[in-house]
């Protein structure tokens, strides 16, 4: 769970069935983890560069312990696989 809120909005990252049907919601993400260190730098741009090349919708959260690597469902095979390929390991 990410919580977020800026002057203008609150904004709650949640496993989907979390979430009431009346709230405003983009659902259907699927989430990448990755354990890089606090101090490393380029971590995050190394991983959404080949995606957002291929057209790939992203969304990330980023923590003091890690980054979380959000794309939709749909297009989780082709994460993988673009990840993977840009030499990337996926636990």
């Amino acid at each position: 769970v990410s919580i977020t809120r800026t002057e203008d909005e609150l904004s709650i990252t949640c496993p989907q069935e979390r979430v009431p049907d009346l709230a405003r919601q983009d659902r259907d993400w699927v989430a990448f983890k990755g354990p890089f260190a606090f101090g490393e730098t380029g971590i995050v741009l190394s991983v959404i560069r080949p995606l957002s090349e291929n057209g790939l919708g992203i969304f990330v959260v980023s923590t003091f312990d890690g980054d979380h690597l959000l794309v939709k469902a749909a297009d989780q095979a082709a994460a993988a696989r673009l990840l993977g390929d840009a030499g990337h390991t996926l636990l």
